[in-house]
């Protein structure tokens, strides 16, 4: 985005488009059961037809030529941001760490000239994440140790990884 003011600028321009224009659709209205969005990346629920939700896009889509939605439809499982979130047996919803296939793996290295604090508090952050957003426990464990093997390529020393438990809990 460029300039320091942009994610500001652009989630003032998205509340107003929302506002003005998503929460007043009719299409929006009947068959959205969730809408979150994090600057321009949304994650919707929606309970009508496949045909519905492609009407409401085109609706939306149509306002504004610069502005463009594109959908990401999927009945069981969609990713939104680092979260996948899928739907279960029972009806609800579960969630687990969503890594892109064009990840590099770019944490912040442990040789990096960061202040000490900043590098050491890295791991523990990132467990963190992975138990806030991983909700099945079968699976927690298993993203704890990938976890640990990406902090370990960076360099991170074996006892900020996860043995576990995360440093300092």
């Amino acid at each position: 985005m460029g300039s320091n003011v942009a994610p500001a600028y652009a989630n003032i321009y998205m509340d107003t488009f929302e506002n003005k224009h998503i929460y007043n659709n009719t299409l929006f209205r009947k068959h959205s059961k969730c809408w979150l969005r994090y600057i321009d990346d949304v994650f919707c629920l929606w309970d009508g037809t496949p045909d519905t939700f492609s009407s409401s896009v085109s609706q939306i889509n149509s306002i504004r030529p610069e502005l463009q939605f594109t959908p990401s439809c999927d009945t069981q499982k969609i990713p939104f941001l680092d979260t996948l979130v899928t739907k279960n047996d029972k009806g609800g919803l579960d969630t687990d760490i969503f890594v892109k296939p064009t990840n590099s793996n770019n944490l912040l290295l442990f040789t990096s000239c960061h202040p000490r604090s900043t590098r050491e508090s890295l791991p523990r952050s990132q467990f963190l994440r992975v138990t806030n957003i991983v909700s099945d426990t079968d699976l927690v464990g298993s993203r704890l140790d990938d976890m640990a093997q990406k902090l370990r390529s960076r360099k991170y020393p074996e006892k900020n990884s996860y043995n576990g438990k995360t440093e300092g809990t």
